[in-house]
C-alpha cells in the first residue's frame, strides 16, 4: 500500500463534516451494557435485596406462628385452671370430717364405740 492509498483511506474513514476518524467496526457488546465490576455488584445487590426479602417474610411468619402457640397456650392454662380448682374443690370436700363421717358409717359399717369396748391403758 502507498501513502497515497493510505492518505485515501485516512480521508474516506474521517466524517466530512468534522473530520474526526470514524471507525465503522463493531465494538464489542457486554451482556446488559455493564462491565464485569458492575455486573458483580448489581448480581451481589439483588442477592442482598433476595436474602432481606426472605429473611422479612420468615421473621412474619416466625411472628404469626408464635402468636397462634401464645393462644393455643393460653387456652391450655385456662382449661388447666378449672380443672386444678375442680380438684381442690373435690379434695376439700373428700377431706372434710362430715364427709368422712358419713362414709366411715356408710361403706365401711363403722360405728362409735360402746362403753364397754374402750380399753384405757395404764
Amino acid at each position: 500500500m502507498t501513502g497515497a492509498d493510505r492518505v485515501t483511506r485516512m480521508v474516506r474513514a474521517r466524517n466530512a463534516r468534522t473530520g474526526i476518524r470514524v471507525i465503522n467496526s463493531r465494538k464489542k457488546r457486554r451482556p446488559f451494557g455493564l462491565s464485569g465490576k458492575q455486573l458483580f455488584l448489581v448480581i451481589l445487590m439483588v442477592i442482598f435485596l433476595l436474602g432481606t426479602g426472605i429473611g422479612f417474610v420468615w421473621s412474619n411468619f416466625e411472628s404469626t406462628q408464635i402468636g397462634y402457640d401464645i393462644t393455643q397456650l393460653k387456652k391450655e392454662e385456662l382449661r388447666l385452671r378449672d380443672i386444678n380448682k375442680k380438684l381442690r374443690l373435690e379434695l376439700a370436700y373428700l377431706k372434710s370430717p362430715e364427709n368422712l363421717h358419713s362414709r366411715a358409717i356408710s361403706k365401711l359399717g363403722l360405728r362409735q364405740p360402746r362403753p364397754d369396748q374402750i380399753v384405757v391403758l395404764p
